[in-house]
């Protein structure tokens, strides 16, 4: 049987604000999530994150660098699955980048609730459904919910770096503080695979996971890096090879 731990519900748990329990979430993660626990609110949560990252992504795609930036991957992508890019697709793309500021703002409206979804069924599928807990799918999803509030932090932190590099590769992936491993090298997809603000946020995660079902922070978080660290081989074998 799996080992549970208890936690208390503070008095003021109950009466927790929404910006109370976001600034929580960031520096007191397990009284926050206590709280979102005791009243499993998400709407605010998701709006807030929602609306930070999609101004962050507008300002930036709303310049010529950040068109710029963004076409190059683009073009990385389609060049690095065999595809050929010829002068009439470049123009296609080219042409699309005035409206990219409203579009790829709009999409989280859409991709981040789906997002949470999924992740919510994924996380009662592995912590209720296999290991047992009393959860509910609106508890998870309000903690997945009020944990994107780190990935917000992560777009208004990488954004202006990437501007100033005028590329789109994250500045927190691992693989920057190894610059003279083989760029074309398992190690180095493998550590690029590896982003700090996301094991931050899987952390995070975790703590408000452990929360929920009682269980050790350690051993959550242990099951969900580990998950993460799959995720990264794969990515890594699959360019590598």
């Amino acid at each position: 049987m799996a080992e549970t731990v208890s936690t208390p519900v503070p008095e003021q748990a109950h009466g927790a604000g929404l910006f109370t329990r976001l600034i929580g979430v960031v520096f007191s993660p397990r009284d926050a999530y206590t709280a979102v626990a005791a009243q499993p609110k998400w709407l605010g949560a998701m709006a807030v994150a929602g609306l930070v990252m999609a101004a962050a992504q507008f300002i930036f795609l709303s310049t010529d660098v950040g068109k710029s930036a963004t076409l190059d991957q683009q073009l990385s992508v389609i060049k690095a699955v065999g595809a050929n890019v010829t002068p009439e697709m470049i123009q296609q793309m080219e042409s699309r980048m005035s409206i990219a500021p409203y579009t790829t703002a709009g999409s989280f409206i859409v991709i981040l609730p789906l997002w949470c979804a999924i992740i919510s069924g994924l996380l009662l599928a592995v912590f209720t459904a296999i290991l047992g807990g009393g959860a509910t799918f609106r508890q998870v999803y309000a903690v997945a919910a009020h944990s994107f509030i780190i990935s917000a932090i992560q777009q208004v932190f990488s954004l202006p770096i990437q501007y100033a590099r005028e590329e789109l590769s994250s500045p927190t992936r691992l693989s920057v503080f190894f610059p003279i491993l083989d760029e074309m090298g398992f190690a180095t997809y493998l550590l690029a695979a590896i982003d700090m603000f996301i094991v931050w946020w899987v952390i995070n995660l975790a703590i408000g996971v452990a929360v929920l079902y009682k269980r050790r922070t350690g051993t959550v978080a242990a099951v969900l890096l580990g998950i993460y660290a799959v995720i990264a081989v794969i990515i890594a074998t699959v360019r590598a090879f």
